[in-house]
């Protein structure tokens, strides 16, 4: 099996264009004038869609067989959007009904919500399909101009994975191509931000209250990879399953086995994120604390890095059983200037005082709880 991911720096994120601008373009590149994208993959055996997030605009198709004609038709559909007044407006009613579906799902307005809580105005905090009055905005002028500006050799990848052959391969990718050279997109400068509600709570119809805590980080001047291993390996430290904490908050009620967390890696925005469903968030916020300043006074045991060390690295090798996992990670990569290669070295090197100096960002100034309760 071989997995092909061609991929753009344009995310919901970018500064320079309408909210919601890049998620509509997802939507309208596989809209062709004389051919249907879908249907063609189909007869060529393979599955094709598109993601995207707050950086990056994906498009991947999966096959066991015709590889090469697969390849060509990811890299021409791509290059060559076909954007008419009619068939925008007529997508401007299809994504606000997906701005609805949104809205209806409490796991991601839990989200953003902590998004919107953590951040006054970094962009990070906008709807990935942008709002209703959004929509209204983008038009085929808009989305040429994001198009011609953002799709271009210079500020995109391509990645793929599985048993295809590397030398023919790039000759094939070389050759089929047609996206112009272009400019490389420069990250956007980080701003000063502020905290902008500390507390963010909706009701909906949900049976138990679910809640996404938040600790923003503040300082960039890291490189990336040290930024994303050093703080995986402190939240699994503090919170992980084989935690003093974890147990406490499970033994206490206070979480089940939903809980989760993670750290948020962009160029301009970051933090470590928990999740999951309780009764009292309010009381796991205060643990969490507890636990990062008894860390910050006592330090970081040996034992504690090392279990969390090898934990981590076993993950990140076994996630290369996964053709889905290992492109879809080094697609996210591509554009923070790291490679897979990267992390797996970084998680061996990182020390205790690594690990301490990146406790500053458990900080009650820094972090916003978002609140889903029922009705």
């Amino acid at each position: 099996m071989k997995r092909a991911v061609f991929s753009v720096n344009f995310g919901s994120a970018e500064t320079d264009c309408i909210p919601g601008c890049a998620h509509f373009l997802e939507h309208k590149v596989f809209e062709q004038k004389d051919k249907n994208v879908i249907k063609e993959f189909s007869e060529n055996s393979a599955e094709v869609n598109a993601f995207m997030n707050f950086n990056t605009t994906a498009y991947y198709f999966t096959c066991y067989d015709k590889f090469e004609e697969n390849l060509r038709l990811l890299l021409d559909f791509t290059a060559n959007p076909y954007l008419t007044e009619e068939n925008v407006e007529r997508e401007k009613s299809i994504i606000k009904e997906e701005i609805k579906m949104y809205r209806d799902d409490p796991w991601w307005q839990v989200y953003f919500n902590l998004l919107r809580g953590l951040y006054s105005e970094n962009p990070v905090r906008n709807n990935i399909a942008g709002e209703r009055e959004d929509i209204k905005k983008i038009d085929r002028a808009a989305l040429e101009e994001c198009y011609e500006k953002y799709y271009c050799g210079e500020n995109s990848a391509l990645v793929i994975c599985g048993d295809a052959e590397p030398e023919s391969t790039f000759f094939l990718a070389d050759e089929a191509s047609r996206l112009k050279r272009g400019e490389k997109r420069k990250a956007s400068p980080v701003k000063e931000d502020s905290i902008n509600k500390s507390l963010y709570m909706v009701k909906m119809d949900i049976s138990k209250p679910i809640f996404n805590l938040g600790f923003r980080e503040n300082n960039f001047d890291l490189p990336p990879v040290r930024r994303l291993c050093e703080s995986r390996l402190l939240l699994d430290i503090i919170c992980g399953k084989s935690s003093k904490l974890y147990e406490r908050l499970y033994l206490k009620g206070l979480i089940d086995k939903d809980f989760s967390m993670e750290y948020l890696l962009g160029n301009n925005f970051g933090g470590a994120i928990f999740s999951g469903v309780s009764d009292r968030p309010e009381a796991i916020v205060g643990e969490i604390l507890k636990e990062a300043e008894r860390h910050k006074t006592a330090g970081i045991e040996e034992d504690a890095l090392e279990n969390s060390r090898k934990k981590l690295i076993s993950a990140y090798l076994r996630g290369f059983n996964s053709l889905e996992t290992a492109a879809a990670a080094q697609t996210d990569y591509a554009f923070k200037g790291l490679g897979l290669e990267d992390i797996y070295y970084k998680y061996r090197t990182v020390t205790k005082d690594n690990i301490i100096n990146r406790l500053d960002i458990f900080s009650e100034d820094n972090l916003s709880l978002s609140i889903v309760e029922p009705v």
